[in-house]
């Protein structure tokens, strides 16, 4: 092999082992959607209408249509449509103003190329009128991945944690 045909190989490899190092892997891409997941559901009292009603449409965009939401505390086992998502959305924004929503303690398990599993805990922490709080939830997700994104498809609360 002459010189220059080292060079191509060379080349190419390098572009290929670079090209798989700075691609984000499964497991980056829903641990980055949990995270937009959790920004979009939080409500600063900054953000004006507009901000709050794209941020619920980006929040909905993340999971899959339809979505099934258990909660057994509040009675809720049932799918949602995107619409449904980004209604309730909106309406949690404008009960719970100035609350952050963070995800805790993530684990994802992938058992497959198209399916995640995450066990993870969702802190909310805001700002009533009288007092501070913080409410915690550890939460089931199921993700599935569909043309190469990573979309939530199932969400399980399982406990009210304490805190």
């Amino acid at each position: 092999m002459s010189n220059r045909n080292w060079l191509i190989f060379l080349a190419i490899l390098l572009v290929a082992g670079g090209t798989l190092f700075f691609l984000p892997s499964d497991e980056k891409k829903i641990r980055r959607n949990l995270a937009s997941l959790a920004d979009y559901c939080s409500s600063p009292k900054k953000d004006a209408p507009i901000e709050t009603l794209k941020k619920a449409a980006l929040a909905a965009r993340l999971c899959n249509n339809p979505c099934k939401v258990s909660i057994e505390s509040f009675h809720i086992d049932r799918q949602f449509t995107t619409k449904d998502i980004s209604d309730h959305i909106l309406m949690m924004k404008k009960q719970l103003t100035n609350t952050r929503f963070n995800f805790h303690d993530t684990v994802i398990d992938l058992p497959d190329k198209e399916r995640a599993e995450i066990i993870t805990t969702l802190r909310l922490e805001g700002k009533t009128k009288d007092n501070r709080f913080t409410d915690a939830y550890e939460i089931n997700i199921t993700a599935k991945k569909l043309e190469g994104d990573w979309l939530f498809s199932s969400f399980t609360v399982v406990e009210f944690i304490e805190q």
